[in-house]
Formats: structure tokens, sequence, C-alpha cells
């Protein structure tokens, strides 16, 4: 028998289609559920959390196994992408909804800290573009600063070309928008780590089969000859972790939060498109970030000081790939007090609706022609936008346009990020 509150009786009683599976997961879960009606299903099966999300493609069933609520982390979405309808939508993450500084650092610290203190040196740490690129950095730094004795370097995968780096890994990922990955290192001594390493550490933002984990692991296997351990670390892991056998070698997991998913995919919906150029590659800029051919220790840009009044709501939007540096304005700003949320322009194309209130149409500055989206731009009920992004295009007049289009009139500005190479 399921215990609600009186409150929660009565939204019941007003719509009785609203059904909760096993006990409910708090009074609160329960009243979300009966304001939006048939939206989402929450509840407890045993200690399982059980959340059921119907969406324009189909239709999501998540249990949680291990970890906090499910709610404190994710929303959901409708994919754009006839490969996979379905979108775990991140709020720590700092992508598609804004997410604070503090949060998006406490995440990347849980990571760092599940992962094994004697991991063979030296370690790789491979970030995955583009939407784990802040995620991975941050991971790698809160990783050197627990162990700051270790021989570790930072590594991204890239849709962006690096001038006169070596590509020492090529590999797909067969359900993304963007399938293809690049893994570039500048630096010969770098390349010569990467050859020695013995541990692996890929940092992605989800994972719902872990095939993503295989791909990248079986990529960049060649060049690095001596690995003899690999950890994958993820917010949240869908997996049950089948894909750990298909590693090609001995591996383990790591999430904040861990479960199983059902994905029925929906029949009253045209299967969407993906546009094209969907997949075209970028080139980075001469002085842009160096994570995508490789770090020794994390990096933070040449750039003007940001200034804010205490209290001020500024969103800080990353661009693509370069997202790391819009957690650290963010982080600056709320030194001075301001209110700070991390945002990004991104590849990803997601249907109107659920975890996405709006969307802005944006050009690829990298000049790939892919389509780019921003979503949820005035969730942060921001007084100011900031751009951080290496390269100047039209991110201000579309961002400007953006606003506009939804009924605001704010402050959009760039904040233009370069970066030299590491001093050894």
């Amino acid at each position: 028998m399921n215990a609600y509150s009186d409150a929660v009786r009565n939204a019941l009683k007003n719509d009785p289609d609203v059904i909760t599976i096993g006990e409910v997961a708090s009074d609160a879960y329960a009243l979300k559920a009966a304001s939006t009606g048939k939206t989402r299903l929450y509840g407890y099966i045993g200690e399982t959390q059980t959340l059921e999300v119907p969406l324009a493609t189909g239709h999501l069933k998540l249990s949680v196994e291990n970890g906090p609520e499910i709610d404190d982390y994710c929303d959901f979405a409708a994919r754009a992408n006839p490969k996979r309808g379905f979108l775990i939508v991140s709020k720590v993450l700092g992508r598609h909804l804004p997410a604070r500084p503090d949060a998006m650092r406490s995440t990347m610290a849980d990571l760092a800290q599940s992962l094994p203190a004697d991991l063979p040196q030296p370690i790789v740490f491979l970030g995955m573009a583009e939407t784990a690129t802040a995620l991975g950095q941050g991971v790698f730094a809160a990783y050197q600063a627990l162990h700051p004795s270790s021989s570790s370097i930072y590594l991204q995968t890239a849709r962006q070309t690096v001038h006169d780096a070596m590509t020492i890994a090529r590999f797909e990922e067969g359900h993304s928008h963007a399938t293809s990955h690049l893994v570039q290192v500048c630096d010969a001594n770098l390349a010569d780590i990467v050859k020695s390493a013995r541990s692996l550490v890929i940092i992605d933002d989800e994972s719902s089969t872990g095939n993503t984990f295989v791909s990248a692991a079986e990529g960049i296997l060649p060049a690095m000859p001596m690995l003899e351990r690999i950890e994958t670390c993820c917010i949240t892991d869908w997996s049950g972790g089948a894909y750990l056998a298909r590693m090609p070698r001995s591996s383990q997991r790591h999430s904040i939060l861990s479960g199983s998913m059902e994905w029925t995919a929906g029949s009253t919906m045209a299967p969407p498109k993906l546009a094209a150029g969907s997949n075209g590659s970028g080139t980075a800029p001469a002085g842009g970030m160096r994570s995508r051919s490789g770090l020794r220790r994390p990096e933070a840009s040449s750039r003007p000081p940001v200034n804010c009044h205490p209290g001020e709501r500024i969103l800080v939007l990353g661009d693509g790939e370069h997202s790391y540096e819009a957690l650290l304005i963010a982080e600056e700003i709320e030194t001075q007090g301001g209110l700070a949320a991390v945002q990004s322009i991104t590849r990803t194309p997601a249907i109107l609706g659920d975890a996405m209130a709006t969307v802005s149409q944006f050009t690829d500055a990298y000049g790939s022609g892919a389509p780019c989206f921003l979503y949820n731009i005035l969730a942060h009920e921001p007084g100011r936008i900031l751009v951080a992004s290496e390269i100047l295009d039209r991110q201000i007049d579309e961002g400007r346009k953006a606003v506009l289009e939804l009924g605001a009139d704010i402050p959009v500005e760039m904040i233009l990020c370069s970066y030299q190479d590491e001093t050894r």
C-alpha cells in the first residue's frame, strides 16, 4: 500500500490517471507526478528508484540501483536523432540546462574520488567530445589535486582538427548525431607518455549501453601498447556493466548514479532526420585550447577578468568543445558574490518539450557546417550572458537574437579566450 500525505492524496483525486509505481520516492515526487498528469511516473520498488518517462519519440523506463535521487541529477528530452530517440539531460553538466559551478565541481570531485589511488602509471585521462570535455578536464584536475605525485596527462576527443597535430586514434560513436572522434597530440613528449601509459580513464557524461566506452578503448589501444587497466567514469550509467566484458583490457566502471534502462521506440511519430553536416569536422583556431592535443595539468586561458556586482545573475556559455573555461569564469563570478550558471552551445539535436523549454539556433563557429543549438537560455533568469569562446564568429549576434525572440532584453557579451603552449 502506498503511503501518501493529504496533499498528495488530494492531487491524485484531482487526476485519477496518475499512477505511482510501488512506494513513492517522496511526497514531492508524487506531487510532481500528480501535477503533470501522465508525464512521469515516480516510485520505489523495494530499494530501487523507478521512473517512467513518456517522450514524443517513445517510452523510457529507468531503475536506479545505486545513487542519489534521480531528480537531483537528471531530466529528460526527446532526441531529434533516428538512431536514438531519448536524451538524458544532466542538471550538473553545464550544457543543456544551467548548472551552478559548485554542483559541477562536486560531481567532478566525486568521480575523481571513486577512482583507485593506486592506478598503474602513467595515467591517461580521456574526455569525450563534445558533451564531456569540461567534465573530463574537471575529473582530471580533481584527481591530480588528490594525487599530486601521480604521473598523469589529459587528452580529449575532438571534432575540430588541430594544425600540426598527430592523430593517434579515430573511432566512431554509433548512436551519436556526430559520430566521428579524433584523438590528437602535438607534443612528442606527450606522445611518448601515451605510448608508455599503463592506465586509461575514459570520461563521458552518460552511458546507456557502454558501446561508446568500448569504441573509445578499442580506438586508442594501438597508441597505448603498455596499457594494463581501463577505468570508465560517467555521471549516470544505465548499462548494468554488461559492456565491461567487451573492453580490450581489464576494466572497472564508476558513476554517481547507476541502474538499468528500457527504451521502447514510439510508432506514432515519423523518425526525425539528422540535418546535413551534423557530423562535419571544423578547424581549431591557432590560439585555441590545448586540451585537444594534450595537457600535463588543467588549463586556463588568457582573457580579460570578469567583473560583476554581488547578487548579479550571469549565465556563462561555453562554445561546443570549449566548455571548461566557462566553468572557470563562473567560479570567478561567484567569488565576487555573483550568481553564475554554466551552459553551452551544442550540436545536440533535441525536440522542443520536456527538459527543453526553449531552443535557439546557432552557427558552428569552427566552420564545420554542423547545426548548433542552445537550449533553455533563460532558465537561470540571467541579467547578463557571457559567451566564453576561443574563436570569434556570430555568437553575440545570434545570442542577442535568441533572447529577443524569447521576449527578453539581456546584454550578451563575448569573452574571447586564447591559450599558450604549456611550459614543462
